[in-house]
């Protein structure tokens, strides 16, 4: 199912979240500003993508993918399937890193 909705950061600046599912994994994509974010997470593989403006700018394959969705994830239970909120929580501490 997918879902769309707005999630304020912190800067009070709206942002826009599309999460897509699909048999392969999990697509969450965040719009702000002008630019996008995505975060790709394949259940085939465990592999983790991240992209800025259509460009991959993070590649991450098990077990280093578990350990990044892990570190962001908090008391989550993913296992190894993801929610949309994890990688949701993954997008925003990238941008949060890349801003500072």
């Amino acid at each position: 199912m997918a879902g769309a909705y707005e999630h304020p950061s912190d800067d009070d600046v709206i942002v826009s979240v599309d999460e897509q599912p699909s048999l392969k994994g999990t697509c969450v994509t965040v719009q702000t500003n002008g630019k996008s974010m995505s975060a790709e997470y394949s259940e085939l593989t465990g592999q983790l993508c991240l992209r800025q403006d259509g460009v991959m700018v993070q590649e991450w394959f098990p077990p280093h993918s578990w350990f990044a969705i892990a570190s962001v994830a908090g008391a989550s239970s993913w296992g190894t399937q993801p929610s949309a909120e994890d990688l949701h929580a993954l997008i925003r501490n990238e941008l949060m890193a890349r801003r500072g």
